[in-house]
């Protein structure tokens, strides 16, 4: 009886720890790849808001707001990019912006979203209306039926301005 109930016990934790071991195995082969494709998956998306750029040096981001995660300047000084993650109606959202270097944005883009797919596409089509804009984003309202989520992409705009006023 007690070798009945005490094998499969042993049996079980056996395969749990050659699974565990093989899981350990991939993550340690896999981390550095997809580590890798994360960072040139972010250097495309900087190249695509500013393709004059030469190159780009981290920022920090002490002092700015806590929704910028990430801030670069261009090395041959072309414009900045914030990269911000604000939460919208069904999730956080992650927008890229670039700002040229007289406060008027280049361009942005959304790199990540949760949002719920048809109500918050016209949120994320309005994307080039942000071109040309300054601080005071004249002529951006809130899309109807969307609101949270457009409110959220407007404010993480915002966001990225604060963070360039600080390195202004």
């Amino acid at each position: 009886m007690k070798k009945d109930f005490v094998m499969p016990v042993i049996v079980l934790a056996i395969i749990s720890l050659i699974m565990s071991g093989a899981l350990a195995f991939v993550n340690k082969v896999t981390y550095p790849i997809i580590a890798e494709a994360a960072i040139e998956r972010a250097e495309y998306a900087m190249r695509e808001i500013i393709p004059q750029a030469d190159s780009f040096v981290p920022l920090e981001t002490d002092g700015f707001p806590y929704s910028v995660k990430e801030a670069y300047a261009t090395t041959n000084e072309s414009g900045f990019i914030f990269i911000v993650t604000t939460h919208g109606y069904g999730g956080d959202m992650t927008i890229i912006c670039g700002i040229d270097p007289s406060g008027i944005i280049i361009k942005s883009l959304t790199l990540a979203h949760t949002e719920t797919k048809g109500i918050s596409d016209p949120v994320f089509n309005m994307q080039p209306e942000y071109i040309g804009k300054d601080v005071n984003l004249s002529g951006i309202d809130a899309i109807s039926g969307a609101t949270i989520t457009s409110n959220a992409y407007k404010n993480a705009i915002l966001d990225a301005f604060s963070a360039f006023e600080i390195i202004k």
